[in-house]
């Protein structure tokens, strides 16, 4: 079986839309896939009409209006709690405990990325304090004390080193699939990302 890695913004709502989607498909065709956080630019808030604007000041307001439709449609569909999906929050604690769960306990890496994001954006979570997370990687059996020791240096090196090559692949967007080298934005195309992993076989799902 092909590899499949999935590229997630804790503080990107369309990223918590796609969480539970991506583990469910994950789970279906029994892949070991490789969970990254990717940090990238958050949503604007629908701008208030104005008199005078132009074309562009327009569409940009639609676009986010329609996304901002979406969200609310896809969460309720979910039942999932999204509060205040335009702030700009700090999470570098929260990628740094994705991280080491990742490379430490990487069979409870679901657990935690459920608790992270459901905690985060119920904002029953504190995404950037380190305490707040360690205690979370304890409860994946995980080792907090060892993680605050990593997160002192090597752990925002690694943190910053992944950033690094995820930017050079030209990963721009969450959430992120990427197979066969092929990147994909949306979680509406995991029908297709299945048909490539399972070999290309019989009419492509378009």
């Amino acid at each position: 079986m092909k590899t499949l890695r999935v590229l997630l913004d804790l503080r990107h709502p369309l990223a918590y839309l796609a969480l539970e989607p991506a583990l469910a498909f994950v789970e279906s065709l029994a892949l070991d896939a490789d969970w990254l956080p990717l940090g990238v630019p958050p949503l604007n808030r629908p701008s208030i009409p104005e008199q005078g604007d132009d074309r562009g000041i327009r569409h940009r307001r639609f676009r986010a209006e329609a996304i901002a439709r979406e969200i609310d449609t896809y969460a309720a569909a979910q039942g999932l709690m999204l509060r205040e999906p335009y702030r700009r929050s700090n999470v570098e604690a929260g990628n740094l405990g994705w991280i080491w769960v990742r490379d430490q306990q990487s069979a409870r890496l679901d657990t935690y990325l459920r608790a992270l994001f459901r905690g985060y954006w119920s904002r029953e979570l504190d995404a950037s304090r380190l305490e707040s997370i360690a205690a979370l990687v304890d409860s994946v059996d995980a080792k907090g004390a060892a993680f605050l020791d990593w997160c002192v240096d090597e752990g925002p090196r690694a943190a910053a080193a992944l950033a690094t090559e995820l930017r050079d692949e030209g990963v721009f967007q969450v959430p992120a699939f990427v197979v066969e080298d092929e990147i994909f934005y949306g979680r509406q195309h995991l029908p297709m990302i299945r048909w490539i992993l399972e070999g290309r076989s019989g009419p492509i799902p378009i």
